[in-house]
């Protein structure tokens, strides 16, 4: 690492290195967008990453762990951040460091075959130019190692706990009702229209309606497409 160190990073750093020697998972700080600041040694054990490569940005940078994430899904995670960057510039300067990222993708381990992971990200301070400056992140196996999960994003309040909204694709249905999203996620959690029915109060015929917007609102063949939709919409929080 270069001798250059971005402002208040020495605040953060007894913390960070306790954080490593308590947690199972792999931890890291970045200055934003140049260069890794810390980074635990579980990173090889979990991962098999380079250490080395990881430390010496001139040669590999930030872009080294990139080529361990499925092509596929760095794609979509590439498209979320620059949303987000939007997003946190949206927001009133004090709330900025308010949220936490977390991301749930494939990426390679040790053995070079694609696991998932859980990566929780948490803006840590603001530079002068009002942007994100140092950011931590935590890294894990996520408990769901399916094969048939596309990437999964969430935005959380890490003061209020409140999930936000955020879509992990651009292209929103029009005109979704609330009522339609609260069908959906009945849907996803294995509920008949009979259940869903007898839980809304309504009848049969109204929720079958409300299933059959649903579809054609968002052009999908079934249910079961409409849910992972409504899924990378941010929809199912």
């Amino acid at each position: 690492m270069s001798d250059r160190e971005p402002h208040n990073w020495e605040k953060h750093k007894p913390y960070i290195e306790l954080l490593a020697q308590v947690h199972n998972s792999c931890v890291l700080v970045a200055e934003y967008g140049v260069r890794y600041l810390f980074l635990s040694p579980n990173f090889k054990e979990f991962f098999g990453y380079d250490s080395s490569k990881l430390e010496v940005p001139e040669e590999s940078g930030a872009d080294y762990l990139e080529t361990r994430i499925h092509p596929d899904d760095l794609l979509v995670l590439g498209n979320i951040q620059k949303r987000l960057i939007d997003f946190i510039f949206s927001l009133p300067l004090e709330e900025r460091t308010d949220y936490k990222h977390i991301f749930e993708f494939r990426a390679l381990n040790k053995e070079q075959k694609y696991i998932r992971v859980i990566s929780q990200h948490q803006i840590l301070e603001i530079g002068e130019r009002k942007d994100p400056l140092i950011m931590l992140g935590i890294v894990d196996y996520s408990p769901n190692q399916s094969d048939f999960e596309d990437v999964r994003f969430r935005l959380m309040n890490i003061k209020t706990g409140e999930v936000v909204p955020f879509p992990i694709i651009e292209n929103s249905p029009k005109n979704i009702t609330k009522r339609e999203i609260e069908i959906l996620r009945l849907v996803n959690n294995g509920m008949l229209s009979k259940e869903i029915s007898d839980k809304l109060s309504i009848s049969i015929h109204t929720v079958n309606v409300h299933r059959q917007n649903i579809l054609q609102k968002m052009e999908v063949a079934n249910a079961f497409e409409a849910v992972n939709y409504a899924r990378k919409l941010g929809l199912m929080s």
